[in-house]
């Protein structure tokens, strides 16, 4: 089956919809309203297509972008050239097939086009996500904070460098 990773466009609302409610709570629920404002300024937004259909989605955005939430801003205040992964998202009837892990190459090889020297994310310690934290580890992110999130979140920060 091939997998297309594209920018991701106005049409797709519907099906990141489905995928963000079903990712939660391991990402954060989205309103069209806000996918909306993700696709005209989020400094990457992309999905996956299989067979016609999305079937993953990633949202990243760099330094200097509006603020965003806690998370972003603790990167924002303690380090320079990076690409914060916001929220990746993987359908459920599309997961265990390495689409994360594609959507993160993507997500690399933008990072270094753009001269941005790592990547940082967070995932939920509270509620847990063991599933999230285990394969940011495995894809060479490492824990370099924890922070209690203003909507109740406690979060683990991570950081992976990239190699130029």
């Amino acid at each position: 089956m091939e997998l297309v990773i594209r920018d991701a466009r106005p049409g797709d609302r519907a099906a990141i919809l489905a995928i963000n409610r079903d990712g939660n709570p391991g990402v954060t629920a989205l309103s069209a309203a806000e996918i909306d404002d993700c696709i005209a300024r989020a400094t990457l937004f992309r999905v996956t297509e299989q067979n016609g259909q999305v079937s993953s989605y990633v949202i990243a955005v760099a330094p200097g972008f509006e603020r965003i939430g806690d998370e972003y801003d603790w990167f924002s205040e303690r380090l320079d050239r990076f690409l914060y992964v916001d929220q990746i998202a993987v359908a459920p009837g599309a997961q265990r097939q390495g689409i994360a892990s594609a959507l993160y190459a993507d997500v690399e090889r933008a990072a270094r086009e753009r001269g941005l020297a790592r990547l940082t994310c967070d995932v939920n310690l509270r509620p847990p996500n063991p599933d999230s934290l285990a394969f940011h580890a495995r894809h060479g992110f490492r824990e370099v904070g924890r922070l209690e999130v203003s909507d109740g979140r406690f979060v683990a920060l991570l950081v992976k460098e990239l190699q130029a």
